[in-house]
């Protein structure tokens, strides 16, 4: 199989995957989104680090597949990724933050995929490794917290993930560099309190709105490709809840910074 033009990702060992290649060209078709780039560097180097054995190389790039297939919707892909990558976890057990992060990705994963009890599960052994290194107030902490709420949404449990929205927007307003995920946060709020509340939440959602698309456009954010990607999530609230000029303006914004690719 060939390499997808790729430099040698395994260049500093011939053993080993040079994970940090690895992932700094797989952002680079995210860049220009170019998913069917992803899908294929993905491909490729799962067969490399099973090929050379290297264990903790495919748990990087299983993990990095979970991202992939809820981008693409890849439901048999993305649950198989998770289930391995579980396996890896346990076989390989890395602790701190890291392994908190893999766990939050692969319980995404699961609820993403019809699996929100099983999420819910996962998304506690992630807490427990962030409470154990002292990490309840980072980023990573708050994007376990927005996840976690949509499973607890699936399984009509809507006043915790209320809760766990809330407590991901007061941590990202407190660290003050994800104004963007700030946006995510508040439009999946505003649904769930339509979806619970009905007419009679209207005036709340209205300004959860308001307040979305003034951190959407706030200049602290940087506009990259990580923005458009969350402009591109943030667009269809918007467009459900007819405001259709913000709506068509993000997704203006995320074709200009993807080429026009959107």
């Amino acid at each position: 199989m060939k390499e997808p033009s790729c430099g040698s990702c395994s260049k500093t060992d011939p053993g080993t995957v040079d994970t940090g290649r690895f992932t700094a060209k797989l952002d680079g078709y995210y860049r220009s989104d170019d998913l069917a780039g992803a899908g294929a560097h993905l491909d490729y180097w799962e067969s490399e680090a099973r090929r050379l054995g290297d264990r903790r190389a495919l748990l990087t790039v299983l993990s990095e597949r979970l991202g992939y297939s809820r981008r693409t919707g890849d439901r048999e892909g993305g649950l198989r990724a998770a289930g391995e990558a579980g396996d890896l976890l346990r076989e390989l057990a890395p602790g701190g933050l890291s392994g908190g992060v893999v766990r939050v990705n692969i319980a995404t994963t699961l609820g993403a995929f019809g699996r929100p009890d099983r999420a819910v599960a996962i998304y506690a052994e992630a807490e427990r490794i962030f409470a154990a290194a002292g990490a309840g107030r980072t980023y990573e902490y708050a994007a376990l917290l927005n996840n976690k709420a949509a499973s607890l949404c699936d399984l009509g449990r809507t006043d915790e993930a209320e809760e766990c929205m809330n407590g991901a927007i007061g941590i990202l307003e407190d660290e003050g560099r994800h104004d963007g995920e700030i946006a995510v946060s508040l439009v999946s709020l505003a649904h769930l309190l339509y979806d619970r509340d009905g007419e009679a939440a209207a005036s709340r959602v209205e300004s959860i709105l308001d307040r979305a698309w003034e951190c959407v456009n706030s200049p602290r954010q940087p506009r990259d490709a990580n923005y458009a990607f969350i402009l591109t999530k943030c667009a269809p609230a918007f467009r459900y809840f007819k405001r259709e000029d913000e709506a068509r303006a993000m997704e203006d914004v995320a074709a200009d910074i993807y080429g026009g690719a959107v």
